[in-house]
């Protein structure tokens, strides 16, 4: 890459001054909030015949098609109040003549979708909307400091957002509970607005809420039992019970069907119980009645170029639990069949229609009938009681051609950004066709072997995904489980729909997955087309892989349903670009929401150095001769030598010896050393594999070339 700017980098400066309150006594008083911005200097980045303007602290920000740098800005509102009108203001400079990076194309399915770009950017900031999260009201803006025209580009050192207040009502959803702030924080820029919303007593009687069938009551009375036995007090709702049960009927049939009534019951639960996790512990097939327990909400998202099918229904409605887990509104402000729509498709207002913070974790078992109710909960017991720690440290990140080309020709270069998340007292295994093409058995081997964590891209359909049908499933035996997520097709749709508007009887990947006996004890999948990008691995469904991850080992959130809803938020300032409020309603977890993901308790590293051979000529293992080679050369037999330490010292197990992947010894005592002396010509990997007491290991390999007759 070729920098066209020699300036060196200032911090930005998000000062965040409100100017007009310190305190919350103040604050009630206070009409205006008044927020300054000061950005360094720019980094002008050439890629090609375009160019990339660059500040730290800002993000890159598809805006109109062009890419411009963003600084999102999450604003408390204080209690009581309301957001009135909205002021920017800056000071622009020229910066120069800089044809801009336009977004590159998205890839759906094998579709190719490119985004009309504009010539010019002259707003200061764009509104994302105005949100409730657990009752606190949260104002999202973009700050736009670099504005374009026709190769031009200005830039403001300086901003002021000036934010004019009114009163307002307080928010039903707000409940006044500690837990609520100490989540809140991590979302806002001002948390010492928090100061302004009073301490109210509400109960706290019920953590944990299941909605289920009568069928099904049984088995989640058993589950509700096994979740006291360890401190999580449970209620239970049937479809029936809240059914008849006038307290969650709605004032008009829109809002009076059974999905907003069921909504309604969570909003109850979690306004008088304190309740945190809610379990959909029901199959959604919308064409099969008895399998229909829990029915989707189908939202609708805004993308250029989706649906494909331009008579395809379902192909824009998307079934989402989000409609489930974020509880203020009603989603359907204009009361068309568009539920979710974005504010650009609202016709009575501006508004988003969706609510995009959840009040609740809500995780959805898609089960039909008894037997698959007490499989989805002995998985979930077993993987909670595991501790096993050989088992618990394995990750296995997958990766598969996807042909979108450059670095999104592979899967294998997603994962690779994941991997960088990953925390070093794992054990990672790649299965990459970047590398070599994987098949299913060897998929099949590793997962009853045991494995903790998957991560995976490539293609999917509704009954297809990580190179296996559903009936390949039944391949699977293992008693140890694992969570996975993928960015694959229709894997996840619980519905049962493929496009066009047609349905399996047969139910999805998804489910299959974490209700058959042996398999995920959950995972997080696509109900409808996951999205890539071209000749790039900034995708949507990229971005919210990379934040589940994110929230996972580095914000430490470790329950499922938290981290899920985490990586939706984290992802909110930039919902209106292309494609991402689509994979927001789109990935659904299928499993309990309060599920943590286990880690090894014992954190043990391993560093093993391969000593002999090194480069340079062995003759009958003595050598090396000439060591200043940049190769090694073999001839005869050669003693393969590894030395390991471990911290805390003395925990090494084993060492194991390979050549091109096959087992050839294994030593459990020092020296560990090998002499590998059988008939060879040609080129060989040696590998080594030095694995602690809690099966912690470090792989070394080496490529040499032997002549051994």
């Amino acid at each position: 890459m070729e920098y066209m700017s020699k300036k060196i980098i200032c911090f930005v400066l998000p000062v965040l001054l409100i100017l007009s309150v310190f305190s919350g006594a103040s604050m009630k008083a206070e009409k205006t909030m008044v927020l300054r911005y000061s950005f360094g200097e720019p980094h002008i980045q050439k890629l090609g015949d375009t160019y990339r303007v660059e500040l730290e602290g800002c993000t890159p920000h598809e805006y109109h098609g062009l890419v411009i740098p963003a600084k999102q800005a999450h604003i408390l509102i204080p209690y009581g109040k309301e957001v009135e009108k909205i002021e920017v203001s800056g000071t622009r400079e020229l910066l120069g003549q800089y044809p801009l990076e336009r977004e590159k194309p998205l890839i759906v399915g094998k579709e190719r979708v490119e985004v009309a770009s504009s010539d010019t950017v002259d707003a200061l900031y764009e509104k994302v909307g105005t949100y409730g999260l657990r009752g606190y009201t949260i104002l999202v803006i973009n700050m736009l400091p670099v504005s374009y025209q026709h190769g031009t580009v200005w830039y403001c050192r300086n901003m002021e957002v000036k934010l004019t207040l009114r009163e307002g009502s307080a928010n039903p959803l707000y409940r006044g509970m500690e837990k609520d702030r100490e989540w809140v924080t991590k979302y806002i820029d001002n948390p010492w607005v928090l100061d302004t919303y009073p301490p109210t007593h509400h109960g706290d009687e019920h953590e944990y809420l299941i909605i289920t069938s009568e069928e099904l009551q049984g088995a989640f009375e058993y589950f509700a039992e096994y979740k006291e036995s360890r401190g999580t007090s449970v209620e239970i709702f049937t479809i029936d019970e809240i059914k008849i049960n006038p307290i969650f009927w709605g004032d008009t049939p829109l809002f009076n069907d059974t999905q907003a009534q069921i909504r309604n019951c969570i909003r109850y639960a979690y306004t008088s119980w304190g309740t945190d996790y809610v379990l959909l512990a029901g199959d959604g097939d919308v064409q099969n009645a008895s399998s229909n327990i829990i029915p989707p909400r189908y939202l609708y998202a805004t993308s250029v170029g989706l649906p494909l099918a331009t008579q395809g229904k379902l192909e824009a409605f998307i079934p989402s639990d989000v409609y489930y887990a974020c509880l203020d509104g009603t989603f359907n402000e204009d009361m068309d069949e568009r539920w979710g729509e974005n504010a650009t498709e609202n016709n009575v207002s501006d508004n988003d229609e969706a609510d995009l913070y959840a009040e609740v974790w809500v995780g959805r078992a898609c089960i039909d009938g008894i037997e698959e109710a007490y499989h989805f909960i002995n998985k979930t017991m077993a993987y909670e009681a595991d501790t096993d720690d050989e088992h618990l440290m394995q990750v296995l990140l997958l990766g598969e051609y996807l042909g979108f080309g450059g670095p999104a020709e592979w899967g294998g270069n997603h994962k690779d950004k994941a991997k960088q998340l990953i925390p070093s007292m794992f054990n990672i295994t790649t299965l990459y066709d970047r590398e070599r093409t994987w098949s299913k058995s060897e998929l099949l081997q590793l997962l009853n072997r045991g494995v903790n964590i998957v991560n995976h891209d490539g293609h999917g359909w509704t009954n297809y995904a990580l190179k296996m049908h559903n009936s390949d499933l039944r391949g699977l035996h293992n008693t140890e489980y694992f969570f996975l997520y993928s960015q694959t097709c229709l894997a996840g749709s619980f519905d049962n729909w493929y496009p066009t508007d047609k349905y399996y009887d047969d139910d999805c990947f998804a489910e299959h997955l974490t209700v058959d006996e042996y398999g995920a004890v959950a995972c997080i999948m696509n109900s409808r087309y996951g999205l890539g990008r071209e000749n790039s691995t900034d995708s949507p469904g990229q971005r919210y892989d990379l934040s589940f991850f994110r929230a996972l080992f580095e914000e430490h959130i470790k329950e499922l349903g938290r981290a899920s809803h985490y990586s939706k938020e984290d992802n909110v300032w930039r919902i209106n670009e292309n494609g991402m409020r689509w994979t927001y309603y789109q990935t659904n977890l299928f499993g309990d929401p309060q599920l943590a993901v286990r880690e090894p308790a014992e954190v043990i590293t391993v560093n093993a150095t391969l000593v002999k051979p090194a480069n340079g000529l062995y003759i009958f293992d003595k050598g090396p001769i000439a060591p200043f080679m940049n190769r090694t050369v073999i001839l005869g037999k050669i003693t393969v030598q590894v030395e390991v330490e471990t911290s805390p010292p003395g925990r090494m197990e084993k060492v194991s010896f390979y050549v091109d992947n096959e087992l050839k010894a294994t030593v459990t005592e020092e020296p560990y050393e090998w002499q590998w002396n059988e008939n060879a010509l040609g080129t060989y990997r040696i590998s080594t594999e030095a694995c602690a007491v809690n099966g912690k290991c470090e792989w070394v390999e080496k490529e040499v070339f032997i002549i051994n007759l």
